[in-house]
């Protein structure tokens, strides 16, 4: 797909940076934690846009088991009293007894599992570097421990250490954090830190948090296409935030709902439906609100969803890297859109189970979730994926999400409305093109060859223990056969018959 058609350069010449501004501050005058009456006032400015752009809405309402910081408290008991001051607690966390506990604090380094396994941590409080993950809360409440502190950097963090999504069920949850959680930072961590490498050390720590059942809203909006209706595109993004969330997720917020109102006046030229749709319960209810879509629409999800392109945080001033989360199948079509749209080269990344993709089992290809990243001294302090690549390694450098992520410096001030309508023309030749080209453009190839790579390494692994020469032989069959549609496609081009092209996009 090289370069743009003159119809899609028309259509990303119509974004307007004036109206993703304006819907980047209408947003952003609500405080939209899940649950609260800022959400709703958010969700009801959604839906009216969308209706006033042609789009037909549907809104749903329904219970989210949510869970949001009210307050923390922490302090070092031994061998000195100190009260610390950069300290939070997290979304889905219980609250401690009134009383706080107090017990023996232990490091564990980075906190990987076999730290966990190593220590001793029964009646004791695990004390760890970085976020305190939803794995690293399991694992600690699996040894024994009694509390998990996180030693962030100059910033804390919000964020949600529940490893279940959405509704639990009597088998995961089990898996709820039962146990204290806070993060601390800045001065604090180091302090906390030292005193820890240096000899024993006992800590209080107490948390006041929200965890409870409330109402909670998603809303839909439809554009009908004109060849194959009952077949959809679905746009997504979250609408609730931490703090104001300007970027995360107003931002995208905008651009979802740019990216709508285009594709409304366009629709003509729609083969699909699109459905754009805006999720509740995000960080604070851990995807709830794309799970259940994903729950009560499985079956049409599993028949008639043909991609799913997810929006997060769009605009940030100083996002000049682009990155393309992305599966094997779809790699080739999201580096693809990044160029055509706006000229630049990016970086392809595995997606990862996070941001609302709660449509894998269905089946159903998946591309991007966060887009553009500032470079590594702006960036808040996160995971590995999101760090510059090592010196000579090959490949355009990498980035990371903003340093003012899920902190209340998340405001306007921090977005460029430059970087917005960048992304935005993005996300808007993904659906367009998604929705409007007669073969779905996944290659399907480059995943069999992932597949096979994979068997034979395990099967290296295994040596004479276990013979999987069997199911690599079929998966060298796989590649064969992907291989010759893949070739199909690329010849027929957007010249196929609705027939074939029907009969191809079935196949894929």
């Amino acid at each position: 797909m090289p370069g743009l058609a003159p119809e899609e350069a028309r259509l990303l010449s119509e974004v307007s940076a004036e109206r993703l501004w304006a819907h980047v501050e209408a947003l952003a005058r609500w405080e939209r934690v899940s649950g609260t009456p800022g959400e709703l006032a958010a969700v009801d400015y959604i839906e009216q846009r969308l209706s006033e752009y042609g789009l037909k809405t549907v809104r749903y309402e329904f219970e989210s088991l949510l869970g949001w910081p009210e307050g923390a408290e922490a302090e070092v008991r031994f061998p000195e009293r100190r009260r610390l001051r950069a300290v939070i607690t997290h979304g889905l966390v219980p609250s401690t007894p009134p009383e706080g506990l107090e017990a023996e604090a232990v490091y564990l380094g980075s906190g990987r599992e076999s730290d966990f396994e190593r220590a001793d941590l029964a009646q004791k409080v695990a004390v760890t570097e970085g976020m305190p993950s939803p794995l690293k809360v399991l694992l600690a409440q699996r040894a024994g421990a009694v509390g998990l502190i996180g030693l962030q950097g100059e910033r804390v963090y919000e964020l949600c250490v529940s490893p279940v999504w959405g509704t639990p069920t009597t088998r995961t949850a089990q898996e709820l954090a039962r146990i204290g959680v806070v993060s601390v930072g800045g001065s604090d961590a180091e302090y906390l830190r030292g005193l820890l490498k240096a000899g024993p050390v006992r800590v209080w720590v107490r948390t006041r948090t929200f965890w409870g059942w409330r109402k909670t809203p998603l809303v839909v909006g439809e554009i009908s296409g004109n060849v194959e209706p009952e077949r959809f595109v679905l746009f997504s993004g979250h609408h609730c935030s931490w703090y104001f969330g300007a970027m995360d997720n107003g931002a995208a917020n905008a651009t979802m709902l740019e990216v709508g109102r285009l594709l409304a006046a366009n629709r003509s030229g729609l083969r699909r439906s699109v459905r754009v749709a805006f999720w509740p319960g995000h960080t604070q209810g851990r995807y709830s609100g794309s799970t259940w879509y994903a729950d009560n629409f499985w079956e049409e999800i599993y028949e008639n969803c043909v991609l799913h392109i997810n929006a997060d945080s769009t605009g940030a001033r100083g996002a000049e890297i682009y990155h393309a989360l992305c599966m094997p199948e779809t790699e080739e079509f999201a580096l693809g859109l990044i160029r055509d749209a706006i000229g630049r080269e990016a970086y392809a990344e595995r997606m990862p189970r996070a941001g609302d993709q709660s449509f894998w089992g269905h089946g159903v290809p998946s591309i991007f979730m966060s887009l553009s990243l500032v470079p590594p001294e702006l960036a808040a302090e996160r995971g590995q994926s999101q760090l510059f690549r090592a010196a000579g390694e090959a490949g355009p450098p990498r980035g990371g999400l903003p340093w003012f992520w899920h902190t209340a410096e998340d405001t306007v001030d921090k977005l460029d409305p430059e970087v917005l309508v960048r992304d935005t023309r993005v996300y808007l030749l993904g659906v367009w093109r998604a929705a409007s080209r007669p073969i779905l453009p996944f290659r399907y190839g480059a995943t069999a060859r992932e597949i096979r790579a994979t068997l034979e390494a395990y099967g290296g692994e295994a040596g004479d223990a276990f013979d999987l020469g069997p199911v690599i032989g079929r998966a060298r069959e796989l590649g064969a056969v992907t291989g010759e549609l893949d070739r199909l496609i690329e010849g027929l081009g957007d010249g196929a018959s609705a027939g074939l092209a029907g009969a191809v996009n079935r196949g894929l």
